[in-house]
């Protein structure tokens, strides 16, 4: 009898030795937080890839993502300016909110930022920039336990590698089980990085995407995590002769790429699901938000109003049909003094400001040529005089001068830095130029060092390197003086 019961509570207390471990590894489970690796890219317009294209067999990222993801196939950015895009990523805010409308301009200090979210949810935090574009001076490392604005210091491009930035994430993952966010900018998609020859470079990112991927995989980094691949601005690639790439606000250089794979379980089948609803750059900044902090709610303009989406992975529901404005912004980067464009989106519909307003039916036009204001109807006065309010709150005038006198060199330091095999003939048109015009600029500092390349590199080389790329993206950091007195060849 006493052997009996022995043997019966080591069974009972091996039972409940097993059920307790049972139930505290399902806890573990359950509370296991998901992690976020957001890819951010400058010139993703929402044209680079389609997912209904024949791929050839290899690797890519994009066409994972069209099998694997939530495709936005309306979503805009809120301001081809890298910083001010990202701004609002990071804000869930238009820019007139956050107010960093330029690389060389500062974030709103008591505007809330994604990053500070997730810290506060016990989050690891990083971010990798791509290129002087996004600086800790714009007041977006804040929240961010890591913030490298500097690996880019030593290479030739201004920039740093995709592939690189991958790695330095991939080592900064496997320190610690930690749960993370971090946000990837790169700008492996611009012009100035592909050189004379004519190699396609979103199907060089798209690899890099696809391998990155495969990394995530064989982490176990992917399928319990969310991987979100967005654009800061389309790319400016139609002639528009009154336009500069900054101040063009028509769709191609408005029109993003945004999927979004949200966690799944081991061995389910990937998500494939189209939204077609128009959103933004803020919407996805602020449904990430709700996603952390459910509770938060964002102070919005009532005329322009940010949409909450985070259902779509939360609750797999739909979003609403209902239309509403959407607005981008450019900024004059040539004056310290805040002069902003608008264009409004509302359905098919979109007005841009110019000298005189022009209105464009996307539906049946859809290079967006055919000005229709005359016969607009869509948007009322009070729609149109809502940009001047939203101005004159914030301090700002009106861009109308989109391409001042010193544009000039704008175009002969982005040849430089996007054709660096035609450096020769591009010298040897500045020496022309300089016999009879000697005005400075800082391409004739550099022809001085092209000529004689036995002449050591000093800081009066490096001053000129940086303003030429400076100028090549239309004076994006804001360095550029004219009355600054370059050397020149003697």
């Amino acid at each position: 009898m006493k052997a009996s019961k022995v043997s019966f509570f080591k069974v009972w207390n091996l039972l409940l030795l097993i059920v307790t471990g049972l139930w505290f590894l399902t806890s573990c489970q359950e509370i296991k937080k998901p992690s976020f690796v957001i890819i951010a890219a400058d010139q993703l317009s929402f044209n680079t890839f389609s997912c209904t294209e024949d791929r050839a067999a290899g690797i890519s990222g994009l066409n994972t993502l069209c099998q694997e993801s939530i495709r936005f196939t309306n979503a805009f950015t809120t301001s081809p300016q890298t910083a001010a895009a990202m701004g609002s990523l990071l804000s869930g805010t238009y820019p007139f909110n956050h107010r960093l409308h330029r690389s060389f301009d500062r974030i709103n200090p008591d505007q809330p930022l994604l990053s500070e979210f997730f810290k506060a949810a016990n989050y690891r935090t990083s971010f990798w920039s791509g290129t002087p574009s996004i600086l800790k001076k714009t007041g977006l490392s804040r929240g961010f336990d890591i913030f490298d604005d500097s690996s880019f210091l030593n290479q030739g491009m201004y920039s740093i590698n995709f592939k690189e930035q991958t790695n330095l994430f991939k080592n900064w993952v496997s320190e610690t089980s930690t749960p993370y966010f971090s946000v990837i900018y790169t700008s492996e998609l611009e012009s100035l990085n592909e050189g004379e020859t004519q190699i396609s470079g979103i199907e060089n990112f798209d690899e890099k995407l696809g391998n990155f991927f495969n990394e995530l995989k064989a982490m176990n980094q992917w399928e319990t995590n969310y991987v979100i691949v967005v654009g800061l601005q389309g790319e400016s690639e139609y002639n528009r002769p009154s336009e500069a790439a900054f101040s063009n606000l028509h769709s191609e250089n408005t029109n993003i790429a945004l999927f979004v794979k949200p966690p799944r379980q081991k061995g389910d089948e990937g998500i494939n699901w189209k939204i077609d609803t128009a959103v933004n750059l803020a919407d996805l900044g602020y449904s990430l938000m709700k996603t952390i902090n459910p509770k938060y709610a964002v102070e919005t303009n009532l005329q322009f109003p940010v949409l909450e989406f985070s259902r779509l992975w939360m609750k797999n529901e739909n979003l609403p049909v209902e239309a509403r404005k959407l607005l981008v912004e450019t900024t004059n980067t040539w004056k310290r003094q805040l002069e902003i464009r608008f264009a409004l989106i509302y359905k098919n519909y979109l007005l841009i400001e110019s000298a005189e307003n022009e209105f464009f039916n996307k539906l049946t036009d859809g290079l967006e040529t055919i000005d229709l204001i005359k016969f607009q109807t869509q948007l009322s006065d009070s729609d149109i005089n809502s940009l001047d309010k939203i101005r004159t709150d914030i301090n700002a005038t009106k861009w109308t001068n989109y391409q001042p006198q010193d544009y000039k060199w704008v175009v002969s330091n982005k040849e430089y830095w996007s054709k660096p095999n035609a450096r020769r003939a591009l010298f040897q048109g500045e020496k022309i130029r300089l016999l009879h015009d000697q005005s400075p600029q800082p391409l004739s500092t550099l022809l001085i060092y092209f000529q004689d390349p036995k002449i050591e590199k000093d800081s009066i080389y490096e001053d000129a390197r940086r303003n030429s790329y400076n100028l090549a993206y239309e004076n994006i950091w804001g360095l550029w003086n004219n009355e600054k007195i370059w050397p020149i060849p003697k």
